[in-house]
């Protein structure tokens, strides 16, 4: 009873090759460039637009990130490893 159990539970577990089933379908017409998009408006406009989101997500890492080593490193949870203090 178990070893029919188990060969049961085997067969589950067991992977079989994927078949892909690619038929041939008569009326596909393989891709031309006519079926593309066909791009408006400026392109000057679009890239100036994209480069300014694209500054600002910069700038905004950038400082996150100063800001984040700065806080850890007054809060004493980081330390830099910069050389022991000289001083008077």
């Amino acid at each position: 009873m178990f070893a029919r159990a188990a060969l049961t539970a085997r067969s589950g577990v067991i992977s079989r090759p994927l078949a892909r089933r690619m038929a041939y379908a008569a009326d596909h017409t393989p891709p031309t460039m006519a079926d593309l998009p066909v791009p408006s408006g400026s392109w000057s406009e679009a890239h100036s637009k994209k480069q300014t989101k694209n500054n600002l997500h910069l700038l905004f890492g950038i400082s996150f990130a100063a800001v984040t080593l700065a806080v850890a490193k007054n809060s004493g949870l980081v330390e830099l490893g910069l050389g022991p203090k000289i001083g008077k």
